[in-house]
């Protein structure tokens, strides 16, 4: 997907893609993912939702911030973290236009659709939450050697070993492939400084003061990036959500691995929101 427009978030371009027309999703990446992950969904979707789909900060299209604010000490305001990443999402709202969105993340991307209904509670219709969490067990202690994984094989190597994993393991190869090239095209220090914030949230205050519906989606293969434990925690603490939606021959990018029952799930619940019956 070639970003059509450009937002401006703390003075950085905010690259998005466009499609389709009616009540508008807002579609958020992983921590080892750009925009592309959610082809799958602009493709079918678009055709009667307005869809969505973001480059956060130094993803994709977007702009990078400068190297003194990916330090992992920056506070700056182009610095890299989850409430800069909801102000990303909350740039390119304004910039179409759009008072509130149903919102759809992917691992960081939950986390992201979190930290925005926190801050900005009035933009969001809905929370579809995929494969993700509200705190992430071990996450904060594990941070220093994840951050030396990285800086020891660098983005290429680490793409390699690390992509296939995010695939049910029968996945086709040119799916696991376009993951690996869409991981590995994430400057490392972007990469870095993002994996800093993707495990270190603790959401679960906020989860009992969600009051717009919502639905987790987890594939039913992903027994190790997000299991389902942490899915069923998100289910059974937000008081809106209608339950943890078992996406089939799927693994944690269940978006991907399975699009066609995904996209037909997350469609009804869209559907069933803009209806007022949940």
């Amino acid at each position: 997907m070639a970003a059509s427009k450009v937002a401006a978030s703390d003075g950085l371009r905010i690259a998005y893609h466009v499609e389709g027309g009616g009540p508008p999703i807002v579609f958020l990446h992983g921590v080892g993912a750009t925009k592309k992950m959610w082809a799958p969904q602009m493709a079918m979707l678009s055709e009667r939702f307005r869809c969505i789909a973001i480059d956060y900060r130094g993803y994709g299209e977007s702009e990078p911030p400068p190297e003194s604010s990916l330090k992992a000490d920056a506070r700056d305001a182009k610095a890299i973290s989850r409430a800069a990443y909801a102000r990303d999402v909350i740039a390119v709202l304004d910039a179409e236009g759009i008072d509130a969105a149903h919102l759809c993340g992917c691992s960081l991307g939950g986390v992201v659709a979190l930290e925005t209904y926190d801050a900005k509670p009035a933009r969001v219709k809905s929370l579809a939450l995929v494969d993700t969490f509200a705190f992430y067990p071990g996450g904060v202690a594990s941070i220093d050697e994840r951050v030396a994984n990285l800086d020891k094989l660098g983005m290429g190597e680490f793409a390699k070993t690390r992509g296939p994993g995010i695939h049910k393991p029968d996945a086709p190869k040119d799916l696991v492939d376009r993951s690996v090239a869409d991981m590995a095209s994430i400057p490392l220090a972007v990469y870095k400084a993002s994996t800093r914030a993707t495990w270190t949230g603790d959401y679960r205050p906020l989860l009992p003061r969600i009051d717009v519906p919502a639905e987790v989606f987890w594939g039913e293969l992903d027994t190790t990036i997000a299991p389902h434990e942490l899915s069923e925690e998100l289910a059974k603490r937000i008081p809106t959500c209608s339950g943890v939606v078992r996406v089939p021959h799927a693994g944690h990018v269940s978006n991907l691995d399975n699009p066609e029952f995904f996209n037909l799930a997350l469609e009804g619940f869209v559907d069933s929101v803009e209806a007022g019956f949940i």
